[in-house]
């Protein structure tokens, strides 16, 4: 296994003190790159050209001037032709689906495009004028019939074997290989592959094909001639793209989920060596290699280090010593990277563009989808159209120029293997540990995940916060408690979310990571486009590190979850229990929490609460209140304007209620003195935030809380994990808690045990959407039964229509000076 790079010691202390900061950090452009949301700093090198969102191909063309790229993220896909020494967008065209897969004939100008779950695979020419489609073809047919065989299809990985003869697909959600002559005329043939298919190659002698798994750690070894599996090579978490050597047949295979590229002998099928990309020697799951690519001349590996935002530089020269030389800083997320024929320029394809942005009510763009998906226009940008593409043109660096990318890649980077078992240290002593394992005076944690809210939606009539009261949609009159809790305890208005949407703002929320498919496959459904079907087990979808509760059970914790992760399964006799969906939870679920009671037509939070309560009381009598609790009240999601739901102000209310009275149950029982209750919203991409579109509403909420003050550090949903991981004593789960800010500044030494009293709503919590609600057809035809089943995009509008009125104007824009505001004393209004 190769090591890092020796070193990486001093290049620690630069990158430790360039993020040692006292004043509060804003997402935005700082000196020489961008800061994240998520607290890490880009700082690409190279020309970058601006594409839509995941660029999950580059195909260099053999003029060492062109290139082709092709995107599939939330925005338009589309294929480009780039032209590398004018650094302009040549040709372009665009599909309604496509994934990854994108290969061309010898000559360049014949190009298959994988559609994704579109049920074909584009064609093209290419041409003086540009993009010519060509199809529908027989293999477009045949697709479609498959998809109305199976139920499903999801067109991935192309190659064409070595005499161009032949188009090898994948179908992802089939487990399937196609066999289709290139010329499109002839037989096509379809054989089982089992598991998730991802990417394919074939070897130069063109004799076998190798097909990697996404989630079954395998890579399949395939006669091409009967389409047969001849072999089974295991190799890391989900192996993705592949990358053959050009002389001696070596397959690299990217494993996401480890941090590494397994390296396969095609000759004796054999895995030969694991090369360990994370700048860490120690590093846990985080830095999701998922893409490669070999130099020309076969002495180099470059490696898409997509959650490290950076290229990894491996020296491939010895089989089987590896070594990596260094690393060169991209954009956010790089999602695709390749080498131009003469190995002079490396291209890179990001996926998230450079930075996140504010999603003000100014008539921007809502959705540049168009009218093909049938929506009405926000009045804000959806999160979804705030990120970007790129292609960034990086010439091959010299050995001098690594080490100063490295360097820089270093410090753009807060997370070190001291982490792992230390905290960064507080400004002041702290209740929360430094140490893992070292004691708290808080014992138990109740953790309450929420719904979709932006800071400025809830909390942006806060004086005393930077908050923009023309956004404000679920005002004080609607959350008392949440605009009380925040104000007698302390009030957080520079968080943000790790996620997007809740498809991947649950896995961050729980297992602080998002593993690439679902960084990937959000996009896709998010946008109304088919997307990949897990498997039974999550293998696609769960980090291998697990949950916070799989951590706990590591430690010998007890814990207990009510609703997250949970679903209903029936009992002999005709009724229903809430079991838990992943192995950890099961036993460790609350049986009646989420159940509809009898007599109700649906579950509202303060339901929810009553079967809380239920179960804490006997905990107080036992004396046996779990150390981790995990709570969803989700109701602040809302029913839309669905006739007969409660309205949206009634959902956000309830859900207000239901989490003042918990509040108030914890404050007043024996376990107040030892108790700190955390809440946040899994995301934020139902509402506008003149700060970022991540900005989100989060709560702490103990006796050791620093009581009315204001916290403006940078946290992330990753920071209110790290913190309770510190409290519990259990060591991260991944690189980004381990990297996250803990939350000593909104905690003291000095406890205060006054209880909470909670508000009672301010509105009929009873209040029913009618037919003639705005939006009220459209809510009727969504499925509320799960949180990401429904289109938020077509929600938001409504939302904001019933809430604000559907002919109110829309606000102009504010445009707000962020400036350092010292900490109040008091609970002052701060100027």
């Amino acid at each position: 296994m190769s090591a890092p790079l020796r070193s990486s010691a001093v290049v620690l202390l630069l990158a430790l003190s360039a993020h040692a900061q006292d004043a509060p950090r804003y997402p935005g452009p700082v000196e020489g790159g961008f800061l994240l949301p998520n607290g890490w700093t880009v700082t690409p090198v190279g020309d970058q050209i601006a594409l839509t969102d995941l660029p999950l191909n580059i195909v260099p063309l053999p003029d060492n001037r062109h290139a082709l790229v092709a995107s599939s993220g939330y925005n338009a896909h589309e294929l480009v032709l780039v032209d590398l020494e004018t650094r302009a967008r040549v040709h372009e065209t665009t599909a309604r689906e496509s994934w990854f897969g994108l290969t061309t004939n010898a000559d360049a100008n014949t190009i298959w495009w994988s559609g994704g779950g579109g049920d074909i695979v584009h064609q093209f020419q290419l041409t003086d004028q540009g993009f010519q489609r060509i199809g529908p073809n027989e293999l477009n047919s045949t697709l479609k019939k498959a998809k109305a065989d199976a139920n499903t299809t999801f067109r991935s990985g192309l190659c064409l074997s070595p005499d161009g003869q032949t188009l090898y697909s994948l179908d992802i959600d089939a487990g399937t290989i196609t066999f289709q002559p290139a010329a499109g005329k002839g037989p096509i043939r379809t054989a089982p592959l089992g598991g998730k298919p991802y990417d394919v190659t074939a070897n130069r002698a063109g004799s076998r094909l190798y097909v990697s798994d996404w989630a079954r750690r395998l890579v399949l070894e395939v006669d091409p001639e009967d389409l047969r599996i001849v072999g089974r090579i295991p190799v890391g978490e989900h192996p993705n793209q592949l990358a053959l050597h050009p002389t001696d047949d070596r397959l690299f295979v990217a494993c996401a989920s480890s941090n590494n590229v397994s390296v396969i002998d095609t000759r004796r099928g054999l895995l030969i060596e694991t090369i360990h990309t994370a700048l860490f020697p120690r590093a846990p799951e985080g830095s999701t290699p998922d893409a490669l690519a070999v130099s020309p001349d076969g002495k180099t590996l470059y490696v898409a280090n997509a959650d490290n935002n950076c290229i990894a530089v491996i020296d491939i020269d010895q089989p089987g010593d590896s070594q990596v030389k260094g690393f060169i800083p991209t954009g956010w997320y790089p999602t695709a990277v390749a080498v131009t024929p003469d190995g002079k320029t490396l291209l890179v394809g990001v996926g998230k563009g450079n930075q996140t942005r504010p999603n003000p009510i100014d008539g921007g763009p809502g959705l540049n989808l168009g009218a093909q998906l049938s929506r009405r226009a926000l009045p804000w940008p959806y999160i979804g159209t705030t990120l970007s593409g790129s292609l960034s043109i990086v010439p091959v660096p010299d050995a001098k120029q690594l080490v100063a990318h490295t360097e820089q890649v270093y410090r753009n980077c807060p997370y070190t293997d001291r982490l792992l078992g230390e905290a960064k240290t507080p400004a002041e002593p702290s209740p929360i540990p430094t140490k893992v394992g070292d004691p708290s005076p808080i014992k138990h944690v109740i953790y309450v995940i929420k719904e979709n809210r932006t800071y400025d939606q809830i909390l942006g009539d806060l004086e005393q916060g930077n908050g923009d009261p023309s956004l404000v949609m679920f005002g004080r009159e609607i959350t008392p408690n949440h605009h009380k809790l925040a104000e007698d305890f302390v009030l957080l208005d520079n968080l943000y979310s790790n996620g997007h949407v809740s498809a991947d703002g649950h896995p961050w929320s729980t297992a602080a990571y998002n593993t690439d498919y679902l960084a990937r496959n959000w996009a896709l459904t998010y946008s109304l486009r088919e997307g990949i079907d897990d498997d039974d087990e999550g293998n696609l979808s769960h980090a291998p590190s697990g949950f916070l509760w799989d951590a706990c059970a590591r430690a010998g914790l007890s814990y207990r979850s009510y609703g997250e992760y949970g679903g209903r399964i029936s009992e002999p006799d005709g009724t229903f229990r809430m079991e838990g969906r992943v192995p950890g939870l099961i036993g460790h679920m609350s049986p009646q929490f989420g159940l509809v009671p009898a007599g109700k037509s649906e579950v509202r939070d303060t339901d929810r609460l009553e079967a809380f309560l239920e179960e804490f009381r006997a905990y107080e009598q036992n004396g046996d209140l779990p150390r981790f609790i995990v709570i969803s009240l989700g109701e602040d999601h809302t029913f839309g304007t669905a006739p007969g739901r409660p309205t949206p102000q009634a959902c956000v209310a309830g859900n207000d209620l239901a989490l003042g009275r918990l509040v108030e149950a914890v404050s007043k029982s024996r376990y107040w003195p030892e108790t700190a209750i955390f809440v946040i919203e899994d995301d934020a991409q139902n509402g506008a935030d003149h700060v970022d579109a991540h900005r989100t509403v989060g709560l702490v909420i103990s006796p050791f809380t620093k009581r009315k003050s204001v916290d403006s550090t940078q946290y992330q949903t990753v920071s209110m994990i790290r913190t309770m991981e510190l409290i519990l004593g259990l060591p991260p789960l991944s690189q980004f808690d381990a990297a996250a800010t803990p939350m000593f500044a909104s905690f003291t030494n000095a406890p205060d045990l006054t209880p909470y009293d909670h508000l009672p709503a301010q509105l009929d919590l009873e209040a029913r959407n009618t037919k003639l609600s705005y939006g009220a057809d459209r809510s009727e035809r969504m499925d509320f039964s799960e949180f990401d089943r429904i289109d938020d995009f077509e929600l938001n509008e409504i939302l904001w229509r019933v809430v604000k009125g559907s002919d109110a104007p829309l606000p102009p824009p504010v445009r707000r000076a962020i400036a350092y505001r010292p900490k109040p004393q008091t609970s002052a209004p701060q100027p």
